[in-house]
């Protein structure tokens, strides 16, 4: 159904804003069962048969609790989103009609914008003339001001009301996740955040930069991250327009294993992808970059040694800017590195890292590891099974280590942070150049110098 302009005019966010808050009350109610449930579930002096079978039958009740408070959790933010965007609307239209009213115009309820300025009697003079005809180009310029904001205010209203006819279907169909969420109050945030992820690509939508489909998969996942991680959409528009980021774009990541890791436990992942062995090096230029993106964010935060740098599209394109001077990590060592036994993941810092394999990569890796160019190699020799030994590093969220006499173990540096460290030796890499970086690391072994550690953050790198 169309909206017409008579329509908007008619809104009012107060049953809307009504309805969120009562949805708010039904979900505070719901949320107070959580000791309830869970203490009918135990059932302790109830054994046998028929008191497995109600202990199954009250674990559903407390799992269909969980997704139900996750849809009135989406439902209500989409409510008040809606409120509060129809306040901002009825405002745009009180001015717009105020504006028509002020130069004798009237815009119809289909929008239309109707002149009722009466025909001017004849100038009586040439001054005349030209005094009118300057009126009617500055009111023809009013004319087109009013069509433009019209036309604006009627986009918005059907975008308002596409963002939340979108939630409740979702709500309908029973698609409103909990993502696996343990308690009540958390289902009902999951349900929160999938309520902002629609209303983010319901805005990329309105500014031309998506289509097709709803969104699904990385891309999603993308959104999602950025909604945990309080990415503004501004931020995620400029990703978008300046290095052209579509759905395609994620499909690189679709073939690898997705390794995620919360080592808090507030619920926000990052995630690592372990590349096949046999990538060329412009696809792991490439996920590098998509898991950047995908990430949102790196956790690099308090306790380090430098100010976090905000995600942003400047961010990604010094790390793209970067694997351009280091490209002899992805056209050569991408490729050594798999060819001599040992593995590569990706990292939300835009680098790779690896471990493992032969005699002749061991020599590559010295104490806690060693950054060639895009590629932090982690002393970690031999193992077993390397791709388990990342997933087991990445799934921690500590850095990992060998020697004296112990197996592979986590230390207690946040692998945030070394990578953090690593990284900035990328960048050194990038700016000394391959000759340049290797001639003065060595002369600083020499020399007893640390300039090299220190620029990348002593603590962080764990020294």
């Amino acid at each position: 159904m169309t909206i017409t302009y008579d329509d908007v005019r008619k809104w009012d966010d107060k049953p809307v804003d009504t309805a969120a808050t009562d949805l708010h009350g039904r979900q505070h109610t719901l949320i107070g069962l959580q000791d309830e449930l869970d203490d009918a579930r135990r059932l302790p002096d109830w054994h046998g048969t028929a008191g497995e079978e109600a202990r199954t039958s009250l674990g559903n009740t407390r799992n269909n609790a969980e997704i139900l408070i996750a849809e009135l959790a989406a439902v209500e933010r989409a409510l008040q989103n809606a409120a509060d965007d129809v306040v901002t609307l009825k405002s745009r239209v009180a001015n717009n009609d105020s504006l028509a009213s002020t130069y004798q115009f009237h815009i119809g309820g289909d929008g239309a914008i109707v002149d009722n300025k009466p025909a001017d009697p004849p100038p009586r003079s040439r001054f005349e003339a030209e005094d009118r005809a300057e009126a009617a180009r500055y009111r023809e310029g009013i004319r087109q001001q009013l069509v433009r904001e019209t036309t604006a205010i009627l986009t918005a209203a059907t975008n308002i009301d596409t963002t939340l006819s979108r939630v409740m279907q979702l709500a309908l169909d029973r698609q409103i996740s909990d993502n696996g969420a343990t308690t009540l109050a958390d289902a009902g945030k999951e349900g929160d955040i999938d309520a902002q992820v629609v209303d983010m690509e319901q805005s990329l939508r309105d500014a031309g930069l998506l289509t097709g489909p709803p969104v699904a998969g990385h891309y999603r996942e993308w959104l999602e991250n950025a909604v945990r991680r309080g990415v503004s959409i501004d931020t995620i528009k400029k990703i978008i327009t300046d290095h052209h980021i579509t759905p395609e774009d994620f499909t690189i990541l679709d073939g690898m294993e997705e390794i995620r890791e919360d080592e808090d436990g507030d619920g926000t992942f990052k995630s690592y992808f372990l590349m096949p062995t046999d990538i060329s090096g412009d696809d792991a230029a490439k996920a590098v970059q998509m898991t950047y993106i995908l990430n949102a964010g790196t956790d690099y935060g308090a306790g380090g040694d430098f100010a976090p740098t905000p995600y942003s599209s400047e961010e990604l394109q010094r790390i793209i800017d970067r694997q351009k001077d280091n490209s002899f990590s992805y056209d050569d060592d991408v490729g050594f590195v798999h060819g001599n036994g040992g593995r590569l993941v990706t990292t939300p810092n835009g680098m790779m890292m690896g471990l493992g394999g032969n005699l002749i990569q061991d020599q590559f890796s010295q104490r806690g590891g060693t950054t060639w160019g895009d590629t932090f190699m982690v002393n970690i020799d031999d193992p077993d099974d390397p791709a388990q030994q990342l997933r087991d590093m990445v799934t921690s969220g500590k850095a990992w280590y060998e020697g004296d006499g112990q197996p592979a173990h986590p230390g207690n540096l946040d692998l945030d942070r070394l990578l953090h460290h690593e990284e900035r030796h990328s960048q050194q890499w990038a700016n000394e150049g391959y000759t340049r970086y290797v001639t003065s690391y060595i002369w600083e072994q020499i020399t007893g110098g640390n300039q090299t550690e220190e620029d990348a953050g002593l603590s962080d790198g764990g020294y």
